[in-house]
C-alpha cells in the first residue's frame, strides 16, 4: 500500500458553517518557508492595517501584566462531559499545559474540572457556581452540552465578571459578541469537513461501493449534526453506497454496541460503519469482534481516542480525525487570560477573531496512525491566536514535528 501522508483537513469555502464565517482558508505549507512564514490575510479576513492591531501576532507580554494581577489567584476550568472519554482527558490536559505556561510567569492559580456528566442544567449551575466562587478572577473552557446552553454558560459567567470560551456547540444567531466582554471566542472543528473526509475514507476503503451502518452523536448536538451532514455531501458522491441502518447513540460505546450487534443479524454483508465520534467507533468494534467481523469490516470516527488509533494502526479500523484537545483546551483559556490580565479587550477583537475554526488531522493509514501515536503536543501559550486556522503559520508547522508527516492545511 502507496504510504499516505497525515493530512490536516483543509477548510473549504464551499463547505464553511455559520460559524466560520468570516475566516479565511488556508495555504499549503509547501508554499510558506519551512518553520513557518507568515501568510497573507484570506479573502474576507480583516487585516491588521483595517484595524491599526495586528491581533494575528499578539503576544502576551508577562512585563505587561499587573503584579496584582500576577498576585491574585485566578481560577482556571475546563467544562465537559466526563473524563472517562479519551478526547475529553486531553482537553483537561490542555489546561494542564497552559498552567505550565502560567508557572513559568509568576501567576498564581488553581485549576477546576466542571463535569457535568452530559447534564445541561448541571453544566450551567457549575459554571455559575465557580465563578461565583472566583468573584470575577476566573477564567474557563466549556464545551456546552447543547447548542441551546452556550448562551447561559457565558451568562453564567459574566455575572460575576469572568472570562469564557466555548467550543462545538452553539445556535447560529448567538454568539460571543452578543456578551462582551465576558464571552471572549467560540471555536471549533469544521464538522462538516471532518464527517465528509471520514465518509471518503471509510468509502475507499470499500471500493466505493456495498452497504454501511450510521451511528449518529446526540442528537441536537451542533457538532453531530454538522458531522452528519459531512456523511450526506459524501454519500452524493458515492451513489453506490447504501445506508441499511441509521440511528443515534448518544455518543456512547455501549449504545453503539447494542445498535451494531443488533444491525449485524440484519445485515451481516455490511463493508463499513460510519460513526460520529470514537467512543461509538469503539463499540461498533466491539460488535464486530464479537461477530468474528473485527479487520474485514471498515470503521471510522472523530477524536483520535487512543484504542482508535491503535485499530487504524493495526489495519482494524478506517480512519480518524484529531480535533487536537490540548491545543482547544490550552489556548482558549491563553485567549482567556490576555482578556483577565487586560491585555486584551475583546470587544475591540475583528469578528473573524472572536468565533474562528482550529485545525485538525485526518489519520486513515496504519502509517499516519503511527505518526500520530509519537505525537508530543508543544504549543507556545504566549501567541495565543496561532490556533486559528487562517493565522500563522507557525503552529501548523509545530503539528508537523519531526516524527509526523507533513500535514497539508
Amino acid at each position: 500500500m502507496k504510504k499516505k501522508k497525515l493530512i490536516a483537513t483543509v477548510l473549504s469555502a464551499s463547505m464553511l458553517v455559520g460559524l466560520l464565517a468570516g475566516c479565511g482558508s488556508s495555504t499549503d505549507p509547501a508554499e510558506s518557508p519551512t518553520g513557518g512564514g507568515e501568510t497573507t490575510p484570506a479573502q474576507g479576513e480583516t487585516t491588521p492595517a483595517q484595524n491599526d492591531v495586528d491581533y494575528a501576532n499578539f503576544v502576551i507580554d508577562p512585563a505587561q501584566i499587573p503584579q496584582e494581577k500576577l498576585d491574585t489567584t485566578l481560577y482556571l476550568a475546563v467544562s465537559v462531559r466526563g473524563l472517562e472519554n479519551p478526547y475529553i482527558a486531553t482537553i483537561n490536559e490542555g489546561m494542564k499545559l497552559f498552567a505550565e505556561y502560567l508557572d513559568s510567569i509568576g501567576q498564581k492559580y488553581e485549576m477546576q474540572v466542571l463535569d457535568s456528566q452530559g447534564d445541561s442544567a448541571k453544566e450551567v449551575d457549575n459554571m455559575r457556581q465557580f465563578a461565583a466562587k472566583a468573584n470575577g478572577n476566573a477564567i474557563a473552557y466549556a464545551d456546552p452540552n447543547e447548542d441551546t446552553i452556550a448562551y447561559s454558560l457565558a451568562e453564567a459567567m459574566a455575572e460575576s465578571g469572568g472570562y469564557l470560551g466555548t467550543a462545538w456547540n452553539k445556535p447560529a444567531d448567538v454568539g460571543p459578541s452578543d456578551l462582551d466582554p465576558n464571552w471572549v471566542i467560540h471555536t471549533s472543528p469544521d464538522n462538516v469537513v471532518n464527517g465528509y473526509n471520514i465518509a471518503k475514507a471509510l468509502f475507499d476503503s470499500m471500493g466505493g461501493e456495498g452497504q454501511i451502518f450510521v451511528v449518529q452523536g446526540l442528537l441536537g448536538n451542533t457538532a453531530s449534526n454538522a458531522r452528519y451532514e459531512g456523511l450526506q455531501k459524501a454519500l452524493e458522491e458515492y451513489p453506490n453506497i447504501e445506508v441499511v441502518a441509521d440511528d443515534t447513540a448518544n455518543w456512547n460505546t455501549d449504545e453503539a454496541l447494542a445498535l451494531v450487534e443488533t444491525w449485524l443479524t440484519q445485515y451481516p454483508d455490511v463493508g463499513g460503519i460510519w460513526c460520529a465520534n470514537d467512543n461509538m467507533a469503539t463499540g461498533a468494534l466491539q460488535a464486530l469482534d464479537a461477530a468474528g467481523l473485527k479487520g474485514k469490516v471498515g470503521v471510522c470516527g472523530i477524536d483520535a481516542n487512543t484504542d482508535i488509533v491503535e485499530a487504524i494502526a493495526n489495519g482494524e479500523a478506517t480512519a480518524t480525525v484529531s480535533s487536537n484537545g490540548y491545543l482547544q483546551g490550552g489556548y482558549t483559556l491563553a485567549i482567556c487570560y490576555a482578556a483577565w490580565a487586560g491585555l486584551l479587550d475583546p470587544a475591540a477583537l475583528p469578528a473573524d477573531f472572536r468565533e474562528f475554526a482550529t485545525p485538525t488531522v485526518l489519520i486513515d493509514s496504519p502509517e499516519a496512525a503511527k505518526d500520530w501515536q509519537n505525537y508530543k503536543p508543544e504549543f507556545d501559550f504566549s501567541r495565543p491566536f496561532d490556533c486559528r486556522v487562517a493565522g500563522p503559520r507557525r503552529l501548523l508547522h509545530r503539528l508537523a514535528s519531526s516524527s509526523l508527516s507533513s500535514p497539508v492545511f
